[in-house]
């Protein structure tokens, strides 16, 4: 059995274990928002499924890209903060149970944060699960962050600014270069899983 395959095979076990942990820790301190991890961590999973799970990339060659993704989507927290506390509607303004800023300022500013720095350490020590942590924050940047850019136009009120829209685009862009990134360094992996 080689590296790849074993450490495949112990990833399917650490990844539901890891996501059931988070969510609860989450739980702890946010409540149900934690479940906003959900999508994130199925679509994480998706990607990871396909993509970073079948090969060990060197993490030297993407960690610069990943973390100034991170970077990127701190300051783009801190707009949507500063948008809330000047009046601003929030992209959760329709969220089914009220949703207070601590909760918020938890939630995204701090434990945010937190697990994708997480994903870089473990990322760095070429842990499986470092990658699929790596890709759930990939795809939240791709695919989740892309939503400041609808939400102006979901309330039916015409377009207006809702926190975070004029820096959404820097994570987004970050988080698709990071992933090409990933993407070119496991064309150049010597092992890959089957």
């Amino acid at each position: 059995m080689n590296t790849a395959t074993r450490a495949s095979i112990v990833s399917v076990v650490q990844v539901p274990l890891f996501v059931a942990a988070w969510l609860l820790f989450e739980y702890l301190f946010v409540g149900p928002l934690a479940f906003a991890y959900l999508v994130l961590f199925a679509g994480g999973f998706t990607l990871w499924w396909f993509s970073l799970r079948k090969a060990m990339i060197d993490p030297q060659k993407v960690i610069v890209p990943y973390l100034l993704t991170v970077i990127m989507f701190i300051a783009h927290v801190y707009e949507e903060y500063k948008a809330h506390l000047l009046g601003f509607p929030d992209i959760v303004k329709g969220a089914p149970f009220p949703i207070s800023f601590e909760m918020m300022l938890t939630f995204a500013a701090s434990f945010a944060p937190i697990i994708w720095l997480l994903g870089a350490v473990l990322l760095l020590k070429r842990q499986p699960l470092g990658f699929f942590i790596a890709s759930t924050f990939l795809f939240g940047m791709m695919f989740i962050e892309p939503t400041h850019f609808i939400a102006p136009f979901s309330e039916g009120d015409g377009f207006h600014y809702v926190g975070g829209l004029f820096t959404a685009a820097l994570p987004t862009a970050a988080g698709w270069y990071t992933f090409l990134a990933m993407r070119r360094e496991m064309r150049r992996a010597p092992e890959a899983v089957a």
